[in-house]
């Protein structure tokens, strides 16, 4: 009996689905506020705010760059060793933070083990691990709540990372971020319990053989248009939030705003996040999606440059900027996959969204770093959001011809 046969109660789906939030929402939320330590970690290291960026940006590609193989990986071995992995490198990482004192340490802790870490705890693994304990049809529900879980990690997490840095320093934050990381364990242990027959078995080899053909599958792709079109945006969008994710929250402290509100500024857009991921999801079944991401990113250049040229920069303006950079962040995620899951069959759908979010991830690397290369050679953060406006105004045009 197979997890679409056999019966699934409300309160295993509920729990089934809780579990994916939590391993989602703890995940993306160390990563995307990690930037709130760019600052300690200068403290601690004496590095730079460029060097920093550059690790933060490594672990942005690593980040991309690891879900390809940790999907193999998930394939030939289960989901649950992969989604033990992450916690594991994550732990490393966090732990080897207040030891760090050179710049090979840091890309090491934070690029590779923290960026690995979040590779394999990545969208792709846990909607499979909810899919054998729930089947597909229950998967595809909880999936809209999974893109949205990071945002409210992301929310939870920033002030308590903050409070952690004003209290204890370095230590003190990496040694609160272990915590929700190590409960993820029995978290784990319960989403990838689930106990069926092997049929499993077929569709694993099935995407095994299809991975033979992984050549022809990209070619196919590259030569689409709305492929290309989907590549363009995509990427463009990794650039984006990364900004976000590894410069605003120091942004806000240039414009003289104290942590503490900063943190609580930044918190805004995690929440509008959640929102605007959900209402994408619906979007998405009643607008032609290619319209929808235009939208999107064009409302991004709209609003980078309203808030940067003509908005004072007060805490109140802090948080209306962030939430209006929630509520088109991950919304661009469901259009996406959507157009994804229409112009190409469905053995190929879980590769090439894994190759659009490696190309979002180069656009994460391209801004973590580039952004700490602006703010040492201007002292401000005004010509990488400019580029930001250039790109989503590009995007726009390009989803537009979808």
């Amino acid at each position: 009996m197979t997890a679409e046969t056999k019966r699934i109660t409300p309160v295993t789906f509920f729990l089934c689905g809780l579990a994916a939030v939590l391993l989602y929402g703890i995940s993306g939320g160390i990563r995307c506020d990690i930037g709130i330590l760019l600052k300690p970690l200068m403290e601690a290291t004496g590095l730079s705010y460029q060097e920093v960026s550059f690790a933060i940006a490594v672990m942005q590609l690593s980040f991309g760059a690891f879900q390809p193989l940790f999907g193999l990986i998930a394939a030939r071995r289960s989901n649950r060793f992969v989604l033990f992995l992450g916690v594991c490198l994550y732990l490393a990482g966090l732990a080897s933070l207040p030891f760090i004192h050179s710049m090979a340490g840091l890309i090491v802790a934070v690029g590779l083990l923290i960026g690995s870490g979040a590779g394999a705890i990545s969208f792709g693994i846990i909607l499979a691990a909810v899919v054998s304990a729930v089947g597909p049809k229950n998967g595809a529900m909880i999936s809209g709540f999974i893109n949205a879980a990071a945002g409210l990690g992301s929310t939870i997490l920033s002030p308590v990372i903050e409070g952690a840095v004003a209290g204890g320093g370095l230590p003190e934050a990496a040694m609160r971020l272990s915590l929700p990381a190590a409960l993820l364990l029995p978290v784990i242990f319960y989403l990838t319990n689930r106990k069926y027959t092997g049929e499993d078995a077929p569709a694993a080899k099935e995407q095994a053989g299809a991975s033979l053909s992984a050549r022809e599958i990209f070619r196919s792709a590259f030569a689409s248009h709305p492929f290309r079109c989907l590549v363009c945006g995509f990427s463009t969008c990794g650039f984006h939030m990364v900004i976000i994710e590894a410069h605003l929250y120091s942004q806000f402290v240039s414009y003289g705003i104290a942590r503490a509100m900063a943190a609580r500024a930044y918190g805004f857009y995690g929440i509008a996040t959640v929102l605007g991921s959900l209402i994408a999801g619906y979007l998405s079944t009643k607008v032609h999606k290619g319209k929808l991401l235009a939208f999107y990113y064009g409302f991004r250049a709209v609003w980078v440059a309203l808030y940067l040229f003509l908005l004072p920069k007060t805490f109140a303006t802090a948080c209306l900027f962030s939430v209006g950079l929630g509520l088109t962040g991950g919304a661009s995620v469901p259009p996406t996959s959507g157009v994804v899951n229409e112009h190409f069959p469905l053995a190929q759908t879980a590769t090439l969204i894994g190759v659009l979010f490696l190309c979002h991830q180069v656009g994460a690397f391209l801004s973590a770093s580039l952004g700490g290369v602006c703010v040492n050679l201007t002292g401000s953060y005004v010509a990488i959001w400019c580029v930001d406006i250039a790109l989503c105004c590009f995007a726009s045009f390009a989803s537009s011809r979808i």
